[in-house]
Formats: C-alpha cells, sequence, structure tokens
C-alpha cells in the first residue's frame, strides 16, 4: 500500500510479508492480471482476518485496524488459545449478520475436527450469493485461526476465482 497512513499503521502494528501464488503478466510496467488477497496472522500463522483483491486505503485501514483491535481485545479477557478461537468465531459470525445479513447458528457450523477443505469449499458455494468478504467472514467462522496454509488455496479457488500457479511472472 502506498498510503501513508496505512503503511505507518502496518509498520507499527504487523510484519508485512508476500507470496506470489498465481500468475500475472507485466506489459510495459503494468500488472496485467493475478489478484492479491492479504492476511492478517499471529506470530504462529493462525489467520485472524483476510482482505480479499485490491482494497482502497480507507477500508484496507479499517480492516487492519479490526483485526488488531480484536485481538488485543481477546488478549485483554486473557483468552486461553481454544477461547481465541470461539472469541474470533463469534467476531466473524457478528459481521456476517451486521454486514451482509446472513445468520449462521454456531450450532450449524461444523465442528473443528472435522473442518475440511472441502466442507470450507462446499460452504463456500452454497454461499455464493454473498460478496467475497462475506464469504471471507463465513470462511473465518467456520475455521476460526485457522493456519495460512491451510486457507489460502480456498481463499485464492474459491473466493476470489483464480487458480493457483508456480508459473513465473510473463514479461512483454
Amino acid at each position: 500500500m502506498s498510503h501513508p497512513a496505512v503503511g505507518e499503521y502496518l509498520n507499527r502494528h504487523y510484519v508485512s510479508a508476500f507470496q506470489k501464488i498465481a500468475t500475472f503478466q507485466k506489459i510495459g510496467g503494468a500488472k496485467v492480471g493475478g489478484n492479491v488477497a492479504s492476511y492478517f496472522c499471529t506470530a504462529d500463522g493462525e489467520v485472524l482476518h483476510i482482505l480479499p483483491g485490491p482494497i482502497d486505503p480507507h477500508t484496507f485501514l479499517r480492516e487492519a485496524r479490526w483485526a488488531n483491535e480484536t485481538y488485543n481485545l481477546a488478549q485483554l479477557e486473557n483468552k486461553a488459545a481454544g477461547d481465541l478461537r470461539t472469541f474470533f468465531r463469534k467476531a466473524h459470525l457478528d459481521r456476517l449478520q451486521q454486514e451482509h445479513r446472513v445468520r449462521v447458528p454456531v450450532e450449524r457450523l461444523p465442528e473443528e475436527a472435522n473442518v475440511s477443505a472441502r466442507t470450507v469449499g462446499d460452504l463456500l458455494d452454497q454461499n455464493a450469493q454473498l460478496n467475497n468478504m462475506g464469504r471471507v467472514h463465513l470462511l473465518l467462522a467456520v475455521a476460526p485461526l485457522a493456519r495460512i496454509e491451510h486457507v489460502y488455496q480456498s481463499v485464492f479457488e474459491r473466493i476470489l476465482n483464480e487458480k493457483i500457479s508456480t508459473n513465473p511472472v510473463a514479461l512483454r
């Protein structure tokens, strides 16, 4: 993000990294194709929040603050590891209901031990009417604090409709 307030906030509260997982082209210095997802994670790689696709600076900063402040609130309430998952599940369910008018009763969610990529994919496909941010909240309500390596493929292929590729960037 080139917006100064976003860069300042990220530098103060996060460690940034990137990984290319899809193919795009550079034509005359401009990036063509591909997509992006931003992940806000714990130091252990557990996903607190995801921003699917390019996001304007105002929204990016709001969502970065939400992830950070929600995590800090959970820490303030001294949540143990299992409680932290429950806390974030509820936080994503609340946003799903408030912002997307979708209510998913906790008792209808699969047990965390039974969550698989197929379960997540099926649930995302059944809720295709949701926009990408709504689908992220659904994903993270089903699999709160999932490790990034367990969700990035669902985000790219089921939410952003991109294929993961190890092909190099094509220059023209």
